[in-house]
């Protein structure tokens, strides 16, 4: 006889890319006995429910929740602290809640006041692509990918342990590190590429004409296709996570700028040494930075 999944119910608040692809690979593995979504478009629910993601979709927040043994917020950044405090009073006395927002500290701190017994556990798994929707949802995404777990003092020991539980059963390498550290890191090795892809793309608005008018926007360059893959994620996605970790990103941006206008200067000038000087640098760096 097979053995009961570690999760009777798992509430998925976002049913988007992340939050679906979740439910999927959760079902796959056997982790959950039941799925039960909530999304404020209805037209994502009913996708959730045909592909075979969730079970039952809610008419609220707090009635997905509500019961559930696990609860996973996949909204943008800027809601979840909201939808703690929302959800809090309709929680299962065993009920952990878990997240997927790629900034950490500001959340941990309105989750832990909204939950004071420690049921919170900040998640940020490294998957996915600039893809949305339900619809692109695909379970393999989190296998031999990391997932951070950012427990703070609050956080109870059993509330850590079924994260845990979940993310390695979806295939994810699991470590623990504290949210600021994570924040300041996410800020250099993920958030500040956004910003530079977005503007980047931006920047080119003017030329599109004339690459429009050479038949190369369908086809661009290796450079930039590469360059600019990742100015396709949502716009309102990374609204919310740059203006949630902009203490440690908003340096970081005027240090790009700092680098790019010493590049426009050295060719303004027509400074050969200080143009392969920067450009040396910025190499190295790169030699660093991808073993």
């Amino acid at each position: 006889m097979d053995s009961d999944p570690p999760f009777s119910r798992l509430a998925l608040i976002g049913v988007g890319y992340i939050g679906g692809s979740a439910a999927l690979a959760a079902r796959r593995a056997g982790l959950v006995g039941g799925v039960t979504g909530y999304d404020v478009a209805p037209q994502a629910g009913s996708l959730a429910l045909a592909r075979g993601v969730v079970d039952e979709m809610a008419g609220s927040a707090e009635d997905a929740a509500a019961g559930a043994s696990l609860v996973l917020l996949a909204t943008p950044v800027q809601s979840l602290a909201s939808l703690v405090r929302r959800i809090a009073g309709r929680l299962a006395p065993t009920a952990t809640v878990i997240d997927v927002g790629s900034v950490k500290q500001p959340v941990g701190l309105e989750a832990d006041a909204a939950l004071p017994d420690g049921r919170f556990v900040g998640c940020h798994p490294m998957a996915g692509a600039e893809h949305g929707g339900v619809a692109a949802a695909d379970p393999e995404i989190f296998v031999g990918r990391m997932c951070f777990l950012c427990p703070s003092d609050r956080t109870s020991a059993e509330a850590v342990r079924a994260a845990e539980q979940f993310w390695r059963g979806l295939g994810c390498q699991v470590a623990s590190i504290e949210a600021s550290l994570h924040d300041r890191l996410m800020a250099a090795v993920s958030h500040l590429p956004h910003v530079a892809a977005f503007a980047l793309a931006a920047s080119l608005s003017d030329a599109l004409p004339l690459v429009e008018s050479n038949a190369l926007a369908g086809r661009p360059t290796t450079s930039l296709r590469d360059t600019i893959r990742i100015a396709a994620s949502s716009p309102q996605v990374w609204r919310d996570i740059l203006l949630a970790n902009r203490e440690y990103l908003l340096p970081l941006v005027r240090e790009l700028e700092h680098r790019v206008s010493t590049l426009g200067a050295a060719m303004a000038a027509g400074d050969a040494a200080a143009l392969e000087a920067a450009l040396t640098l910025g190499q190295a760096c790169r030699q660093r930075l991808v073993k």
